[in-house]
């Protein structure tokens, strides 16, 4: 008894071993990290978090000389959420109080939205001084990639 034991043991451990290797395999494979892309018009300087998160609370107005113009994505789109996680440190619902006082002081009006990612990609690449974002799985030719921000 003891021979079969050690002898079905051994196998059946690598069996359960290789079945669990395989599985974490197929799990961690299907992850996918989340990257938004600052896109701009083509005529745009590169610019840096901090200057782009200056360009989309109203605190800076020019780049390089030219006047920008900062687009947004719908409220609740998963790529603007991660947008503002990411560069603003806000969440949608802290964004869209903040450009309630800020219109309401007379200090500016918010972005532009736009409904999905190619109104953005189309908008930005038609309007001089326009930056936007998109998903970086969703980046199209005529725009120029500012920033890439990885989750």
């Amino acid at each position: 008894m003891l021979e079969f034991v050690s002898f079905i043991m051994p196998r059946f451990f690598r069996g359960a071993l290789l079945t669990l290797v395989t599985l974490l395999l197929a799990v961690t494979s299907s992850w996918s990290y989340a990257a938004v892309a600052v896109i701009g018009h083509e005529g745009l300087e590169a610019m840096d978090k901090t200057v782009v998160s200056r360009v989309f609370t109203g605190r800076t107005v020019e780049v390089g000389g030219r006047t920008v113009l900062p687009v947004n994505l719908k409220a609740g789109d998963k790529t603007r959420g991660l947008f503002f996680r990411a560069v603003l440190q806000q969440s949608d619902d802290d964004y869209v109080a903040y450009w309630i006082v800020r219109r309401a002081i007379g200090k500016g009006i918010p972005p532009v939205e736009v409904s999905t990612a190619q109104a953005m990609i189309d908008f930005v690449r038609s309007t001089p001084g326009a930056i936007g974002y998109v998903d970086a799985n969703q980046l199209a030719p005529g725009v120029k990639v500012m920033l890439v921000i990885q989750d």
